[in-house]
């Protein structure tokens, strides 16, 4: 570079500072030791400073930081402390709900002096300053709180749940009102005064409550009535719990200079609860939050963390909202801590550290100077050795050094350099004949590897191939290296070149195709292409394997598993008409009943009672009630035995003592099981009675059906379990090998490809599960009944179903005039798109779907049915009496998916419009589904 030369008006200006820069600089660039003293100094008088601004500055930020920090952990722990509270509150409201003593007293439904002690026990024991019993309307049965009996809760999140079966709990905001619904003290101690904003100010209050409410459905059964189970928590002026919350967040000597860290809560955006100051005292809830506080965590969600006044202090403090159940803010939790404590000890350590780094640099400083100086003589030393080396003199050495350190070991590497020489020559050789050595067993590896490999130039043509490569085509090398890989690549095109490269990337392309062998046949095949560079060339490697033996196993794997779907099919079959049977006897099964006399002796037995044991009325009445009790235990098994109306008589009078009942309820059954006439289970129980005629009476139930019913419950479930195992076992197998053992790229696309088929599967089967519980279980309560005009509702199925590629839609024959039923839209939709699905799954060999109106207008009879036909497979009339029942599919082959619930939908869906189903087949002919449907009245 050329240098600048100074003008001479500045050096006749300035002469004396233009010789003193010339003669620094000239000493700068001649001189080491001037350099090292001028380094030396540096640290004193350039770095200190800069280090004290930068320390001042990034200090400060990483100090408010963590003060940030710590207000974003105590805000989380307040949050995650009354989250716990509330989870804590709805599962006692949930255990509470299952109390046997509670659920006994319900289902009296007289003894409510009873029942509101129990409560008002429990509420006190659980920590809730509410607890009431209701009905599903929301009336009160009996509440611990002075809530009187019949009035009505308020509707809210958790009573609905509760409603549906579902036990919740949510913090929720109610009215003044409402308030006195849950205990009439809450509008008293809810009320918080408002802290006036400017002196005169009119006076007013927050008298709205922030609860945390909780509610569960008692258990149903035949004695106890419809009821929900109530409970929860007022916040408002809550001081226990806030100061519970204070104590877990700022344990007592965790905050410097015995500072007091600070908790509260808020209902929308006045300050409701908040924990006691003891240093400042007391301070005042009711005082309205800052807009800009208020905007941002209840108006918009977010968190605000910031400095904040309380009480004449400056308060690090955060604020999140409170979100009811069904997702609207509320109000806010809010914790912090002094900060006043954390500056003054950070600007304290501020100082000590500016004090020992100055202290640092000034020995630092000294340190370096004497260093530097040993080192420029050491240096020079072994520049004068280096000279004597360039001119020649192969025996100078620098001798051994004063220190062992770098410059000491420098020279010792430059007195062995010139022995170092020979050796490197050496080793290099030995380093050529290595690479030699590696370059061969690649190319061993490449010649001997299984999987067949093909390096391709940019234009597609073979550069090199190895011979598993050639033997998988059937060509030799020679061949080979002639060819284009769209030679035997039949999937790809002649524009293999243009599309490929530059689609190719640092990871390349896996894809499956189909190559073609030199004689003409062809097999699928896995590719797997990526770009390589290698010298001054772009190639492309190809990596191919033959997966035509993979396919097998998989097609074998198929049929198994159309084999089990067929078995399960099978079972459920079973399952169902046993099931039916079982309603059908349950539902003729009454009670049986056997009453005595003052005497204790029989003197009325019920015909339900003789036909349940098979006894004659004539050999029981007048016996004593021995007799009577040897005769039926003769009757029983040993396993289970009738233990005398003696017993039974004892052991609930002293029940009644104790103040319980027992009764034929399923807390405390007493089975006994009759071996003869039949065998059947049969729950007993007793009754006393201070009449004249009836001193007792013994109640039977025949609970056979209900052990039965459990017993294919179980059957039930371990089909639905068996036909989810399959694809499981898909699923977890392909999971385990991918966690326990690393796989090529390849074939960990081809478990992964496995694994999402599977539970693609195994999602639809339970998704059609639901769907048919759903309806099962709410028999069309759920349903919303409408007028519909029939054509619309077909045309809209229409429009909506997507036919496989290659079909058409179907063909509708119109309808002169508008034709009208009285049903659900969506449901009927999805009967109608269920059975047009089948259509085309059953009829794959093509053929037009035909769907038409059909009319039935007898006199007792006004109905109208959607028919629909296909040219498919058919069925027999064997297969055609199962089409409906669960699991059951008429195609055992394998190769037409599904279920075989989508017809036990449509059934009951179509039975809870009062319609039903007609269907006619003929095997390899078609088939006709005709949804029959009353006409809505004119």
């Amino acid at each position: 570079m050329k240098e600048h030369a100074t003008p001479p008006a500045a050096q006749s200006a300035n002469p004396r500072a233009g010789n003193l820069l010339a003669r620094l600089r000239q000493a700068w660039n001649s001189s080491l030791r001037f350099r090292l003293l001028s380094v030396g100094l540096a640290p004193l008088l350039i770095a200190f400073p800069v280090v004290i601004a930068v320390l001042v500055l990034v200090g400060g930020e990483r100090a408010n930081a963590l003060l940030l920090s710590g207000a974003h952990g105590n805000l989380a722990s307040a949050h995650n402390y009354l989250d716990q509270l509330k989870n804590d509150t709805g599962q006692r409201i949930f255990q509470l709900a299952r109390s046997e003593r509670l659920i006994y007293l319900l289902s009296r439904q007289a003894d409510t002096p009873q029942l509101v002690e129990l409560l008002s026990t429990a509420a006190r024991g659980s920590g809730l300053d509410y607890l009431l019993v209701a009905r599903q309307d929301g009336t009160v049965i009996a509440a611990s709180s002075g809530v009187d009996r019949g009035s009505r809760l308020p509707d809210s999140h958790v009573l609905r749940q509760a409603r549906l079966g579902v036990a919740s709990a949510a913090y929720e905001r109610f009215e003044t009102a409402e308030l006195a619904s849950f205990a009439p003290r809450f509008v008293a101690d809810a009320r918080v005064e408002h802290a006036p904003v400017e002196s005169g100010g009119t006076p007013s209050a927050e008298t709205r409550g922030l609860l945390i409410n909780a509610a569960a459905h008692f258990p149903l059964s035949v004695d106890t009535p419809d009821a929900i189970l109530v409970g929860g928590i007022l916040l408002n002026r809550n001081a226990p719990l806030i100061e519970h919350m204070r104590e877990i967040i700022f344990p007592v000597g965790t905050l410097p200079d015995a500072a007091e860290g600070m908790t509260s809560l808020y209902l929308d955006g006045t300050r409701v609860a908040i924990s006691r100051m003891h240093q400042q005292g007391s301070t005042d809830i009711g005082v309205r939050q800052k807009p800009e506080i208020l905007a941002a965590v209840v108006g918009r969600g977010e968190a605000w963390f910031g400095d904040v006044e309380l009480a004449d202090k400056s308060y690090m403090a955060g604020f999140t909202p409170i979100v009811d159940g069904e997702g609207r803010r509320i109000g806010m939790i809010a914790a912090g801590f002094p900060d006043t404590p954390y500056r003054k000890s950070m600007l304290l350590l501020f100082a000590m550290i500016a004090a020992l780094l100055a202290l640092t640099m000034l020995v630092l400083s000294l340190g370096f100077l004497r260093t530097g100086s040993e080192l420029t003589q050491r240096l020079a030393h072994m520049g004068s050795t280096m000279a004597r080396v360039r001119q020649g003199n192969r025996s100078a050495r620098h001798g051994e050094p004063i220190r062992d350190d770098e410059l000491g070991r420098l020279g010792r590497d430059f007195d062995v350099l010139l022995e170092t020489i020979a050796a490197q020559d050496a080793r290099q050789l030995a380093a050529q004949a290595k690479i030699a050595e590696e370059a061969e067993r690649w190319r061993a590896l490449f010649e001997h590897e299984r999987d067949g490999v093909a390096i391709l130039n940019p234009d597609g043509s073979v550069f090199e191939a190895n011979p598993a490569c050639a033997a998988m085509l059937g060509y030799s090398g020679e061949e080979l290296a002639r060819m284009n890989v769209f030679d035997w690549d039949v999937s790809l095109e002649r524009m293999y070149p243009a599309r490929v490269m530059p689609e190719l990337g640092a990871s390349g392309r896996f894809f499956a195709t189909e190559h073609r062998r030199k004689d003409g046949s062809t097999y699928p095949a896995e590719v797997s292409v990526s770009k390589v560079v290698w010298g001054d060339k772009t190639l492309v490697f190809s990596l191919q394997r033959d997966i035509s033996k993979r396919k097998a196993v998989e097609a074998e794997l198929e049929q198994y598993r159309l084999k089990l779907e067929e078995l399960v099919d099978s079972r459920t079959r079973e399952l169902n008409y046993r099931s039916e049977q079982l309603d059908a006897i349950f539902a003729l099964s009454p009670d049986g009943f056997v009453s005595f006399d003052s005497e204790l002796r029989v003197n009325f037995a019920n015909l339900a009672f003789l036909g349940m044991t098979g006894m004659d009325a004539a050999d029981i009445i007048g016996v004593d009630e021995q007799v009577f009790s040897d005769r039926l235990a003769a009757m029983c098994i040993a396993s289970a035995p009738f233990p005398g109306v003696a017993a039974l008589r004892t052991a609930r009078q002293k029940l009644e003592e104790m103040g319980d009942i027992i009764g034929p309820d399923k807390r405390r059954p007493i089975l006994l099981e009759l071996a003869s006439p039949n065998s059947r289970f049969l729950r007993v129980g007793i009754r006393t009675s201070a009449t004249e005629r009836v001193s007792q009476i013994l109640y039977f139930r025949d609970v056979t059906r209900e052990t039965e019913v459990d017993r294919l419950k179980s059957e039930f479930l371990s089909t639905a379990a068996h036909e989810l195992r399959t694809p499981m076992a898909s699923i977890y197998g392909y999971s385990e090998l991918l966690l326990l053992q690393d796989f090529e790229p390849a074939m960990q696309r081809e478990m992964l490809q496995t694994i999402a088929r599977q539970a693609d599967l195994m999602a639809s089967i339970i998704n059609e599960l639901l769907d048919l519980a759903r309806i099962e279980a709410r028999r069309g309560t759920d349903f919303v009944i409408e007028r519909l005009c029939v054509q619309e509702i077909v045309a809209e199925a229409v429009a909506g179903y997507k036919p496989p590629a290659g079909r058409p839609f179907p063909e509708v024959a119109g309808s002169a005039a508008p034709l009208f039923i009285n049903a659900d839209r969506h449901k009927m939709q999805q009967a109608l798109l269920n059975i047009l699905s089948n259509a085309y799954k059953y009829s794959p060999g093509g053929g037009a779907i035909e769907l038409a109106l059909r009319l039935d207008m007898r006199d007792d009879t006004r109905r109208v049915g959607v028919e629909v036909h296909d040219h498919g497979i058919g069925m027999t009339p064997a297969q055609l009496s199962r089409v409906c029942e669960r699991f059951y599919c008429a195609d055992t082959s394998g190769k037409i998916p599904g279920t075989g619930l989508g017809m036990s939908i449509v059934k009951e869906i179509v039975e809870l419009h009062g319609g039903e189903i007609a269907l006619g087949s003929e095997q390899g002919v078609g088939t006709t589904v005709t949804l029959w449907l009353p006409l809505a009245a004119d």
